[in-house]
This record gives C-alpha cells, sequence and structure tokens, in this order.
C-alpha cells in the first residue's frame, strides 16, 4: 500500500484509456451493443483515474488562536494567506489547493480564491443539526422530555428557520435561554443570513470568485476585528459596514490575482460585497484559495498531481460559533487523509478532542482516528515554564534525562501524555507492518510559528498590520530566547541522544520552529497510510472498471473479436514475467524499509557470510576512535590515584586542563567517520542487493525457457522489440542498482566530505570554558567534579564525547540512507513498471509464438484487452487484487544468492543471450 501504488493505478488506467480511444466503436458496423460497453469503460476508466491522481488532503483542527492559520501560510511560504488574531477569527473552513510551483519560482504565491455557500440539501442539513443541538442541550438544561420531544420532532423541510424561532418564543426564556445563549445566537445568525439571501437574489449553492479583500470576509467572524466594537453574543455592530479595505482586507494580501476592494460580480443584480458576504456568513460552506508553491519551500512534486490539499477549520471552542463550528468540520472530515491536531501550550485544554472524537465516530471513517493524527505542541515558546527552571537544566553539571526533565516540568509532561494519547489506539499492538502508518513517536512534534518567522527571515517581508496584529516583534523576542534555553537542554538529554525523541524535538523547535520536520513527517504520513487509506477507498472504482472492462471483453468476442495467438505460448510468459516482476517488487518494497534500518543491514563478512550490522559496525568504530584520542593516555598516565603530576600540566606534552581542547580531536572523529561513510553505506548495500540475487537469477532462468536465445534475436529484430528487448539483462541482474546506489552516493557527496566546525561546536556535549579538576588554578570546578574522582571525571567526559560522536556519524548515515533508499525505490519502481508494461508482454507473447501478432483494429481489440488488462491494476481474472503469486521458496538465506562476480553477470547464459546480466543504462 503505497503511493507506488496508487501512480500504477494511475498509469493503468491512462494506458487503457488510449487503447480503448484509438479503437473507437464508430460506423454501422460494431454491434450496439459494443458500443454502449465501449463507452462504459471508458466513463469508468476516467473516473478511476481521477480518483487515483486525486490529491491528499491534510485538516487542521484545534483551539482558538492555536496557529493553525499562520501555520499553514508558513508551511508554504505565505505568513499573511489566511487572516489570523489571538480571539477567534476563522469563521469558515478555507479549503486550501497547494500545487508545485515551477522549477523557477523562487517565492510561493496565491492565484485564485473563490467561496462556495451551502446547497439547499447542506442548508437543510445544518438546520436539522442546529435543532438536534438545541434538543441535547436543552434537555441538559432540564427541559421537560415532553418538550424536547417536541423540539427533536419539529420538521425541516425548507430552508427556512421559522418553526424553530416559534419554538424558542414559545418554550425559551429566562435562565434556560440564558444557558442556549450560543446556539439560539447562531440560530437568529442563520436566519438573519436567509432573510439577506433572499434580498439579495443569492441562490444557495452559489460560487463566486473573490479579491484578497473581499475572501476575508468570506471567513472573519463577527467580532474578530476588535477595533469594530462587536459584542459576540449579539453579532451587532458598533460601526456600519464598509466595502474598504481597512476593515475587512487581508494584513498585506497574498499577490498573484486581484487585490482591490471592489465588489465580486457573480453573474446577478447585486454583487457580493464585504458587507453582504459578512452578513452570508453562516450560509458560507468554505473558501477555497489556489497556491502555487515554490520548491525552496516545499517541494510537493512527489505528491499525486503535485499537489496537497489543506483544510483550515474554526476553532472549535468558540463562545458564539462552536455548534456551526462542529457542523463545519464534521461535513470535511470525511475527506481528510492526515488530521494535523494542534494542543495550544499557552493555554489549558478544552473539550476540543472529545469534539473531534465525537466528528470522527459520525463520519463513519474505516481508518481509526488515532493512526490519522500528528499531533502538534504549537506556540511552544509560550509554554508556562519559569526561567529559573529551565536554566537549572540548562547548568546542571549532570545531563537531565527525559524523566529527569518532564518530572520538573510538569505541564510539558501533562502536554506530551495528552499529544501521545491522540496518536496511540486503545488498543495498540506491539508489532506493525513497514508499510503501516508510522508510529506514534513520529507522530508528536513541537512547532512554534514565531520562531520559525524568526528563522526564516519571512518577518521581513510581511505587513505593518500584519507585524501589529501578531505583535510580532515582542513575539519572535520571546521565541528566540526559548529556542537558545530548550536547544541547550535539548542537545544535553542524555537519554534520547540515539533515539530520535525529546531531544530531537526541543532542538528542530530551535533550529526552526520545527517546521522542516513537520513536511517530512506529513510527507511521509500521506505516502503510507494516506495511500493505504485511498487505496481502500479506491477498491470501488477499481471493482466499476473491472465489471466494465469484463463487459467490453465479451461483447467484443460475442461480435466475432476473437485473436489467432497461441494462447499457451501467452500464459507461459506471463507467468514468467509476473513471478519476475514479484522479486522484484521485493526488491523495491525492501529498500524502502530495509534500507532506512541500520540494524538490519550487515557489511560482507568472509566467504559471504553476514557480518556485522552497519549500527554495530559504526558504533564500535566510533568508540576505538573516540578511546584512542592521545589526550586519554596523556591524562591517565598524569592522574594516577587521584595524585596529579604538576609537571604534565605545563610544556609541549601537556594535557588538557579544559573542556575546549578536547574539541580538536571530537572534530578530527566526526570527520574521519563522515569521509568513510559512503564506503560504509555502499559496501551494505551491496551486500543487502545480494540477499536478493539468487532469487532474481532463479526467475530470470525461469523466464529464459521461453525466451530463448532464437526467441530473443526475434524480438530484437525490429527496432521497437531492440528497444524491449534491452529490459530483459538489466531484468537478470541487480548489479546495475548498485552501480545506481554508487552514482547517487558519489553525485550527493563532494570529493573531501566537509564537516561543519561551528555546527560541531554547537553539538559539543561538554560545557565550553568549563575548569577541569586538575587545573593548575583550579578555581571553579562543579560540585560534580569535586565530589568525584578525577578518574571518574575522565570516564564521564569520554562516554558523553563518545555517545555525541556516535550521534553526529548515526546522523550522516541516516541522510545517506534515505538518499540511497529513496533513490533505489524510485529507480527500480520504474524499471517495474517498464518490466509490467504490456507493450513488453504482447512483444514477448508475439516473438515466442514465433511473430504472429494478433489482429488488428477492433477484430483484434479483444485480445488486445486482455492481455493489456491481466498486467494491470484491473485485471479481471484473479480475485487478489495486487497479490503476486510466488511458486518458487524464499530461498536458502538472505546471502545465498550467487555473488555478482561470480560467472556471467545475472546469472544467466553466456554467449550474448537475453539474461547476461545488465549494466548501468
Amino acid at each position: 500500500m503505497s503511493l507506488g501504488e496508487l501512480a500504477r493505478c494511475a498509469s493503468d488506467a491512462s494506458e487503457l484509456t488510449a487503447l480503448l480511444t484509438r479503437h473507437q466503436p464508430d460506423g454501422p458496423g460494431p454491434d450496439p451493443g459494443v458500443r454502449e460497453a465501449h463507452r462504459r469503460a471508458l466513463e469508468a476508466l476516467r473516473r478511476a483515474e481521477e480518483s487515483a491522481r486525486a490529491p491528499f488532503s491534510i485538516g487542521l483542527v484545534g483551539e482558538v488562536s492555536a496557529g493553525k492559520s499562520l501555520l499553514i501560510g508558513l508551511l508554504l511560504g505565505l505568513p499573511e494567506l489566511l487572516p489570523v488574531g489571538e480571539e477567534a477569527v476563522t469563521g469558515n473552513v478555507t479549503l486550501i489547493h497547494a500545487k508545485a510551483g515551477s522549477a523557477q519560482a523562487r517565492e510561493s504565491f496565491e492565484s485564485a480564491v473563490r467561496v462556495e455557500y451551502f446547497s439547499q440539501a447542506q442548508t437543510l442539513d445544518y438546520l436539522r443539526h442546529l435543532r438536534d443541538t438545541l434538543a441535547e442541550q436543552a434537555r441538559k438544561g432540564g427541559m421537560s422530555p415532553q418538550v424536547v420531544g417536541q423540539l427533536g420532532e419539529l420538521p425541516i423541510l425548507e430552508p427556512d428557520c421559522g418553526e424553530l424561532l416559534r419554538f424558542r418564543d414559545t418554550y425559551l426564556s429566562g435562565g434556560l435561554a440564558q444557558s442556549l445563549a450560543g446556539v439560539l445566537h447562531e440560530l437568529d445568525s442563520l436566519d438573519q443570513a436567509l432573510r439577506r439571501m433572499r434580498e439579495s437574489g443569492l441562490p444557495l449553492g452559489h460560487t463566486a470568485d473573490l479579491t484578497a479583500e473581499l475572501a476575508r470576509a468570506a471567513v472573519v467572524l463577527p467580532g474578530a476585528d476588535a477595533e469594530r466594537g462587536v459584542d459576540p453574543r449579539t453579532g451587532s455592530w458598533s460601526g456600519a459596514a464598509s466595502d474598504s479595505s481597512d476593515d475587512f482586507g487581508g494584513f498585506g494580501g497574498s499577490g498573484g490575482f486581484g487585490s482591490s476592494g471592489r465588489p465580486a460580480h457573480s453573474g446577478l443584480a447585486a454583487p457580493l460585497t464585504a458587507d453582504l458576504l459578512h452578513a452570508t456568513l453562516p450560509l458560507i460552506r468554505r473558501l477555497v484559495r489556489e497556491v502555487r508553491v515554490a520548491p525552496s519551500v516545499w517541494d510537493l512534486s512527489t505528491f499525486p498531481g503535485a499537489e496537497l490539499q489543506f483544510l483550515d477549520f474554526p476553532g472549535l471552542n468558540s463562545d458564539f460559533s462552536a455548534v456551526r463550528d462542529e457542523y463545519l468540520c464534521g461535513a470535511e472530515v470525511h475527506s481528510v487523509h492526515t488530521l494535523l491536531m494542534l494542543l495550544n501550550t499557552g493555554r489549558p485544554a478544552t473539550s476540543t478532542l472529545q469534539r473531534v472524537s465525537r466528528m470522527w465516530r459520525a463520519a463513519r471513517r474505516s481508518d481509526s482516528m488515532e493512526d490519522s493524527v500528528i499531533a502538534l505542541l504549537s506556540r511552544f515558546h509560550d509554554l508556562r515554564v519559569a526561567e529559573p527552571v529551565l536554566e537549572s537544566f540548562r547548568h546542571d553539571p549532570q545531563p537531565p534525562t527525559r524523566e529527569l526533565l518532564l518530572s520538573g516540568i510538569p505541564v510539558l509532561r501533562g502536554l506530551l501524555a495528552s499529544a501521545e494519547r491522540l496518536v496511540t489506539p486503545p488498543h495498540a499492538t506491539s508489532t506493525r507492518s513497514p508499510q503501516a502508518a508510522m508510529g506514534p513517536a513520529d507522530r508528536v512534534l513541537i512547532t512554534s510559528v514565531m520562531r520559525a518567522m524568526s528563522v526564516g527571515g519571512l518577518h521581513e517581508r510581511v505587513s505593518k498590520k500584519f507585524r501589529d496584529k501578531c505583535d510580532l516583534d515582542s513575539q519572535m523576542s520571546k521565541a528566540d530566547k526559548r529556542a537558545k534555553a530548550w536547544s541547550d537542554i535539548g542537545r544535553r538529554l542524555s537519554t534520547d541522544a540515539l533515539n530520535g525523541g525529546l531531544d530531537r524535538m526541543l532542538t528542530d523547535f530551535a533550529d526552526d520552529g520545527g517546521l522542516e520536520r513537520l513536511r517530512g513527517r506529513l510527507g511521509d504520513h500521506v505516502s503510507r497510510h494516506g495511500a493505504a487509506l485511498r487505496l481502500g477507498q479506491f477498491a470501488e472504482r477499481r471493482e466499476e472498471v473491472v465489471q466494465a472492462l469484463r463487459e467490453l471483453h465479451g461483447a467484443l468476442e460475442a461480435s466475432g473479436g476473437r485473436s489467432r495467438v497461441d494462447h499457451r505460448s501467452e500464459t507461459a510468459v506471463k507467468r514468467r514475467l509476473t513471478t519476475l516482476s514479484a522479486v522484484w517488487i521485493e526488491v523495491r518494497d525492501g529498500a524502502a524499509v530495509e534500507l532506512l534500518d541500520a540494524r538490519r543491514l550487515y557489511s560482507r563478512g568472509a566467504g559471504g557470510t553476514p557480518g556485522t550490522s552497519l549500527f554495530t559496525e559504526l558504533e564500535r568504530d566510533t568508540a576505538e576512535r573516540v578511546y584512542a584520542w592521545p589526550s586519554w593516555n596523556r591524562l591517565l598516565d598524569t592522574v594516577h590515584e587521584e595524585h596529579v603530576d604538576p609537571r604534565r600540566l605545563r610544556g609541549d606534552h601537556r594535557v588538557p586542563v579544559r573542556t575546549d581542547e578536547f574539541f580538536a580531536e571530537f572534530r578530527d572523529a566526526c570527520r574521519e567517520i563522515e569521509a568513510a561513510g559512503s564506503a560504509r553505506l555502499l559496501a551494505a548495500v551491496e551486500a543487502w542487493l545480494l540477499g536478493y540475487q539468487q532469487r532474481v537469477v532463479a526467475a530470470a532462468t525461469e523466464l529464459a525457457t521461453v525466451v530463448t536465445e532464437d526467441v530473443f534475436d526475434l524480438l530484437r529484430s525490429s527496432p521497437d522489440g531492440e528497444r524491449l528487448a534491452a529490459r530483459l539483462p538489466r531484468a537478470a541482474s541487480l548489479r546495475w542498482l548498485r552501480d545506481e546506489a554508487e552514482k547517487a552516493l558519489r553525485d550527493t557527496d563532494p570529493a573531501e566530505p566537509q564537516v561543519d566546525e561551528e555546527r560541531l561546536r554547537q553539538h559539543f556535549p561538554l560545557r565550553t570554558g568549563h575548569i577541569l579538576p586538575w587545573h593548575p588554578d583550579n578555581l571553579a570546578g562543579s560540585a560534580a567534579d569535586a565530589s568525584s574522582g578525577h578518574q571518574t571525571t575522565i570516564a564521564r567526559h569520554r562516554r558523553e564525547l563518545t555517545a555525541m560522536v556516535l550521534h553526529q556519524a548515526l546522523a550522516g548515515l541516516a541522510r545517506r540512507q534515505r538518499l540511497v533508499a529513496e533513490h533505489l525505490r524510485s529507480r527500480a519502481d520504474d524499471f517495474i513498471t517498464e518490466l509490467r508494461a504490456p507493450a513488453l508482454t504482447g512483444a514477448l507473447v508475439t516473438a515466442v509464438a514465433g511473430g504472429k501478432e494478433s489482429e488488428r483494429g477492433l477484430a483484434g481489440l479483444a485480445e488486445q484487452l486482455r492481455l493489456r488488462t491481466a498486467d494491470s491494476a484491473y485485471s479481471w481474472e484473479t480475485s487478489d487484487w495486487g497479490s503476486e503469486a510466488v511458486p518458487w521458496g524464499s530461498g536458502p538465506g538472505p546471502f545465498g544468492g550467487r555473488p555478482f562476480g561470480d560467472g556471467p553477470a545475472g546469472g544467466g547464459p553466456a554467449g550474448g543471450g537475453p539474461l547476461d546480466g545488465g549494466v548501468t543504462p
């Protein structure tokens, strides 16, 4: 279940569409049944391709002022894209189509925006939701069951609030009305909006393009502009409505499309104005924005259609729009693949999480909410923790552990616990498939939009109005100060150093507000969980295509469209190609998972046996290098039984007396390991490929029993056949993938790898400027140094330096692993597409059959359709879609394959045959 499978579904639909388009049953000859079946098949393929290529959706949900709108803007490189504020601002769902910009684009820009109103059916549904919510709250408020029953049975047949308003006037007054003020206010607002729609002539279901300024009026809640003096309970304005950009305009405009304050013409007598949009806001379903994202901000080209959709939901705990907000979110949540939930670290928790859970259950999703969530501790710079507490963790001589840190900062412990509950299913198991959704530990992140604004330099390009509205200067200063403290603490966390846990969250927050890590996690989650969910939803579309193609094939055969191809030859070729493709699919899928785990990659030992794991090898190499530093021997010779020889503290052979003096050896060790990183990984990748080589050779040899040298020569006798035949040697050997890995590493790493010395200083684990206990002056030794022996101090520092060198080495290794894994997965996926192409299957079948081709034209379409469909995602000949039968066993173990250098490359017959092994193209 991957993006590759979705791409295959789309590609297969496109190829089959092209085949049917080339063979149109026009004219008086074809049977009417064939023409109708042909039309239905084309329509089913069109819908399937659209579904497979549809963009993934990411929904942002959180409490009021959790920072959702500004976070979306920063992710896309447009901080002023959406209106923001400290109180409830977003009053509608905003759907953002974020599409990859051109390679030349240096900045993101907004290209269009439009408003969509509720249809009549949606308006009726919202009215029923209001009625049911009012009944539930009235029941809780003490209203008699009989009256509540009358309310629940009020008919909602027309888009009109009359029945509900009459019930309000009859039964709701006094203290009960006061307790229901929120929902009653929303009922009044909806009634006024419906009246205004009728007066203006706007129909329900209306859509219209908007200018940049008018877009704000379609989404900002009444009362969000403090200077207008709005009472959130009554919605009454202290000033007259205005169409000026000062009242309703964006902070600085997004650029890229019309930004004047002129009314938006919708083809009706009454044009859309800011006043009309505000008055009809309760009936606006959503605002739709089109954004082009610069590759330097976020490369979206890897997603289907080079696009992502973001749904910015209203905050769910607004005082005066909670019912409508919940309805809007619930109406859209069914289409979300990833749910980004923001926990505001600067405010106490509310009932938001329970509301989201209710919406999820109401949507009847097939997946669990917890598997779909990425939890963010947003506005982390606002975390309420006293400065002295942070300083104590920054400067304590002993590196803090995660447990010690969280026990000292209970508010952080509580937030992390809440976030972890959001991403952990109630009945989570300890094991999961490598292709399953990311684990809970991967889906809890820390972010700060203010830190991101400061580091990224975007604050220099925003308008003064935006800067003042967000109190930008003050907030960024606060975020920068907190980033420094949390960065120091994150780097000193001892137990998380190798696990990518809390230490990484804190340092990522300090580096860029956590945005780059968030983009990566969103991409990973969409690629795994989103793709699996989409494939499950796609099953219905696929069945439609399969049924339509089966009916078309039957109609064509009934009309005489049979082929003369030898079916025994076809079966033999297809079965062997399927077996070979299955092995390559394992290689591709293994590259996406196994190459990322340093504990599952092994160097090649003597005689082809497995050596140590890459992680163990790196761990051992790091320890040997650090423990061999000359400083340690000189120190241990000098510090003997806690006695310090003063003569060894001076002269050419002096020992280190300050922590800074270890930095040169620390830097050199990091550089040496970094320089050997590519060669070390390449050796492990080669050993990993050898684990699959024997199975590739076995499958290719089986294919060679039908694709003999004579058949291969016949295949190469035409220009097209020559091109197709070139794929077979590559299918028999993994050597060319090994060469691809070497090329990827060579193209990425410089000839002489450099390590950023300034960044290394930031990761140096010892406190800089610290005087060691045996310093001649020894005026500032720490309490830990005084209470422990000198040799204990030496051992502690050596252990800390070893851990940090290993941390740096693993970080460099992980970077290379990601590069190689993605490159090999991509190259293998491309090759599998070539290997499974109907053109290759058809050419091989024709060659094996002695050159006899299928009948051309409509008469041969039945056979061509069956042949091309059989190797596609839409085959009707197998019941288990996507599973490949593997007739051979798993082989004699991971290193049982034939080495690349033994015998003919690929293990096939020598002498220029089709299986002589492949080379990098």
